[in-house]
C-alpha cells in the first residue's frame, strides 16, 4: 500500500527532528569541549603569570641586594679615604701650624661631646683653638655647611672652649689653587698636602675668629 501524503509529512518531519537534535547535541559537545579547552588555557595563562611574577620578585630582590652590597662597598670605600686624609692632616697639623706662630699644645681627632657634633681636627693651646674640618675632595658643599653650621657651634657643643679664640681651618687632599684661596678669603686657615707628603698651611689675612 502506497504511502500516504501525511504519512509521508510525518516522516520527514521526524527525520528533520532528529537531525536537529543530533545537531543541538553535537554543538552541545563542542562548546563543552571549548569550554574546556578555554578553562585548562586560562589555568595555565594564570599559572606561568605567577610564575614570572615570582620570578621578577625574586630578580628585583636580587637585584636590590646586589645594589646594596655596591653601596656598602662604596661607602667603606669612601670612608677609609675619609680616615686617611684626617689621619695625614693630623699627624702634620701641629707643626704646620707652629710654622705661622700658632704654637699647639694637643691635637684632638674626632672631637665630640656626648649627643653632639663631631670635630675632624682641633688642634689646642692654652687660649687658642683650631677646627678643622677635613675632606678627600672639597666641595662647595662642604664650605658652606662648615661655615654656617658646624663652625659657629662649636663653642655651644664645647663649652670648655667658651673663654677661647677659636679659628676656622679646611683641608683637602684634592683642593684646586682656586679653591685655596677662595677659602683664604673667607677667613679659613687651608691645609693642603703636598707630594713630598707634607702638610702645607695657607694662613688667612682676616681670619674668623669666634
Amino acid at each position: 500500500m502506497d504511502e500516504s501524503f501525511l504519512d509521508y509529512l510525518k516522516r520527514v518531519t521526524d527525520e528533520i527532528r532528529e537531525i536537529q537534535k543530533n545537531s543541538v547535541a553535537e554543538s552541545k559537545a563542542r562548546m563543552d569541549r571549548f569550554d574546556e579547552w578555554l578553562a585548562k588555557s586560562s589555568a595555565e595563562f594564570d599559572q606561568r603569570i605567577r610564575e614570572n611574577n615570582e620570578q621578577i620578585r625574586k630578580s628585583r630582590e636580587e637585584f636590590n641586594k646586589s645594589m646594596a652590597e655596591v653601596n656598602r662597598n662604596l661607602g667603606g670605600i669612601g670612608n677609609t679615604q675619609g680616615e686617611i686624609a684626617e689621619d695625614l692632616f693630623r699627624r702634620n697639623t701641629k707643626a704646620a701650624l707652629n710654622d705661622y706662630g700658632i704654637h699647639i699644645d694637643q691635637v684632638h681627632h674626632n672631637l665630640r661631646a656626648t649627643g653632639r657634633r663631631e670635630y675632624d681636627i682641633v688642634a689646642v693651646n692654652a687660649n687658642q683653638a683650631v677646627v678643622i674640618e677635613i675632606k678627600t675632595k672639597l666641595k662647595a658643599r662642604d664650605v658652606e655647611k662648615f661655615l654656617q653650621t658646624q663652625l659657629p657651634q662649636f663653642k655651644s657643643a664645647f663649652p670648655e672652649f667658651r673663654d677661647y679664640a677659636v679659628y676656622g681651618g679646611m683641608g683637602a687632599l684634592v683642593m684646586s689653587k682656586e679653591q685655596e684661596l677662595e677659602l683664604c678669603g673667607l677667613g679659613l686657615f687651608v691645609f693642603t698636602q703636598g707630594e713630598d707628603g707634607i702638610t702645607r698651611v695657607r694662613k688667612p689675612e682676616n681670619p674668623i675668629t669666634l
